[in-house]
């Protein structure tokens, strides 16, 4: 089985430095690869077998492969040193003389527009890595990914189906404008592992009254980190105030104290005290790992996770069967049911599953 894999180096990374993003960077502004450690992890849950991976060099690829200890690979592009897209087009431009049976991707959005660009003609599999990740072509988690991709090796039947690719504006994302359409599509394993639906808007019938229902019920000298959403901002409506449409901001006393937090404010601010605010999102049903990762795993290791308190519309329940949370390769105790306030004093127990 032939296997092409590419790592996009700075997917994520955005987050370390407090962008919205990661569409502008190259590899040489990163501190550290968020995804480079995904693609390990991913690689440690593989059985060498008879997958021939076809990679890029260096930290678009080899170095994840070196570090895993996973032999089975051949090197078909050189990347840059310091990598950028037109390095993942070059890869993508040779890969297709191989004609692989699948491509595995580690990235985000943005990634995921550059391999639409490719015009590949194979299926593909996104491992979430990005900041962003609202296309339905992504694996529920990197273990997921895995599975799947054993699952192909031993030649057990899989569907395939055409997945959206969302192209998200990152200039007026970064401003607090969520401007989405759709950008293409890929085509994707059909698999209950895979997110094959797009981020979704619902209608907001009664998340007013849930909205006011936290307000009026705000304990005083209490902390509260309110998320990123629509959803989760009306509350601030009813202190009348407002925050950072897309970031997390901090409220005390019903006032807003911190604006659009990155990771390391959060981290260095939450502990067991504090009230988290957070919403489903819509369509996908993630509740943490997609559109909120600046609440890393770290910070959530502080949480008491009675303290999370989760709204979410109506509507947006309705077309939900349950709640997903990926937190990467880094185990976090979380609940295997919560409850999510829908209305005024209206709560629902709904199932969560847990993937690192």
């Amino acid at each position: 089985m032939k296997v092409g894999l590419f790592i996009n180096p700075v997917a994520g990374c955005g987050i370390l430095l407090g962008y919205k993003g990661s569409d502008h960077l190259t590899s040489g502004m990163c501190p550290h690869s968020v995804s480079l450690d995904l693609a390990v992890a991913f690689l440690r849950e593989i059985d060498e077998g008879d997958i021939q991976f076809l990679i890029p060099s260096g930290i678009m690829g080899e170095k994840a492969f070196i570090e895993a200890g996973y032999r089975n690979y051949s090197v078909i592009y050189n990347a840059s040193e310091s990598t950028d897209p037109s390095d993942t087009m070059a890869f993508l431009s040779i890969l297709k003389h191989y004609n692989p049976d699948i491509l595995v991707f580690f990235g985000g959005d943005g990634t995921a527009r550059n391999v639409v660009d490719a015009s590949l003609g194979f299926p593909v599999l996104g491992v979430p890595a990005g900041t962003k990740m609202y296309s339905s072509v992504f694996a529920i988690s990197v273990r997921a990914a895995a599975d799947i991709l054993m699952d192909l090796r031993l030649g057990r039947s899989m569907d395939m189906a055409d997945a959206q690719v969302i192209d998200l504006d990152e200039d007026a994302y970064s401003s607090g404008k969520l401007e989405t359409s759709i950008y293409g599509e890929l085509l994707v394993p059909r698999s209950n592992r895979v997110v094959l639906e797009s981020k979704a808007e619902y209608s907001d019938d009664y998340v007013e009254d849930a909205a006011e229902y936290i307000a009026e019920h705000m304990e005083e000298n209490a902390d509260y980190l309110i998320g990123p959403g629509t959803t989760c901002k009306r509350i601030l409506s009813f202190l009348g105030t407002d925050g950072s449409l897309l970031g997390f901001d901090l409220v005390r006393n019903r006032k807003v104290i911190a604006r659009d937090m990155n990771e390391q404010e959060i981290f260095n601010t939450v502990d067991e005290n504090t009230r988290v605010v957070i919403s489903p999102i819509g369509g996908q049903g993630f509740l943490l790992g997609r559109g909120n990762r600046q609440l890393s795993y770290r910070a959530l290791r502080k949480i008491n996770m009675s303290n999370l308190i989760v709204i979410a519309s109506a509507a947006k329940l309705d077309s939900l069967s349950r709640l997903y949370v990926d937190t990467g390769p880094e185990k976090v105790q979380f609940p295997r049911y919560i409850k999510v306030i829908y209305g005024y004093g209206k709560f629902k127990m709904m199932k969560v599953e847990y993937y690192t």
